[in-house]
């Protein structure tokens, strides 16, 4: 049996597809499929780094000592987690729709509008489970965290921007406004953060095409809340182009506060993808 061949039954019994293991390593599928094929040969880092991710020594990688095994240990484990999470997925998204039916028709629209903001997070963690194999607890954790954010900025105007006027605040302001506010931002710092660790593997050459979405995003993460501020006046003392009603122009303000949170958290990962992609090209 070949490398090649002996990278792809690993990777099958494991579960993982060709995208899974790239992304685990930091290179390309291409490169995975090459590996597979015996078109190419992976570097002395990536063999460590593939026995490690397959739970196997370089030997038995290389000479194929106890493939065998290895292969049969984590098929169980592999074969069942996919179900827990279709059932887990299956009941998240059955009490979200119910919970929207039943608070729609109790209050109609309004209470439609209102039970969105707090089973949405239902709603897309059940999508998750269904649909996303790695990262879950991380993509779930954004789910819970972007929807409240809406919420909390549409009702009560707050946002993580609050801390910013930390030095001027004033007891008639509401230190409970900013206290709320920190907790945004501590928060929204935690799972940036989180987010940046887990694709710390993750490498991206620095070509126009990457360069370019990431100036992207970083615009979106710095000019998304005046942009939304000039269209539909969501500062109080600003009035937009645009004249919406009070409820919608809060949900417009959450929303884009939650996707400047996201456009900050994405520029920032993938800013350190192309570091470290940069990083692998500089020779020595």
């Amino acid at each position: 049996m070949t490398l090649g061949e002996k990278i792809c039954r690993l990777r099958k019994a494991r579960g993982l597809s060709q995208g899974d293991l790239a992304d685990a390593l930091g290179v390309s599928r291409q490169s995975v499929s090459k590996w597979e094929t015996d078109s190419s040969v992976p570097d002395l880092d990536k063999l460590v780094a593939l026995s490690r991710r397959f739970g196997v020594t370089l030997d038995e990688l290389v000479c194929g000592e106890g493939d065998e095994e290895k292969e049969r240990e984590p098929e169980p484990p592999t074969a069942a987690q996919p179900q827990g999470r279709q059932v887990l997925g299956g009941v998240l998204l059955a009490v979200g729709l119910l919970g929207l039916l039943l608070f729609t028709l109790l209050w109609g629209l309004e209470g439609l509008l209102l039970s969105l903001m707090f089973l949405l997070p239902f709603l897309l963690c059940g999508v998750l489970c269904l649909r996303v194999r790695r990262r879950l607890g991380l993509w779930c954790a954004w789910a819970v965290y972007l929807p409240q954010q809406v919420y909390w900025t549409m009702a009560t105007g707050i946002t993580w921007r609050l801390v910013l006027a930390t030095p001027h605040f004033t007891r008639e302001m509401n230190y409970f406004r900013l206290f709320i506010g920190w907790v945004m931002l501590a928060v929204m710092a935690a799972l940036t953060v989180a987010t940046a660790r887990s694709f710390s593997g993750l490498r991206k050459e620095p070509t126009s095409p990457m360069v370019g979405l990431t100036a992207v995003l970083w615009a979106a993460a710095l000019l998304i809340w005046r942009l939304c501020a000039l269209f539909f006046g969501l500062f109080a003392d600003e009035t937009g182009l645009i004249q919406l009603p009070g409820l919608v122009t809060g949900l417009l303000q959450g929303a884009c506060a939650a996707g400047q949170t996201a456009a900050l958290a994405a520029a920032i990962t993938l800013t350190l993808a192309l570091l470290r992609g940069r990083r692998k090209q500089t020779p020595g």
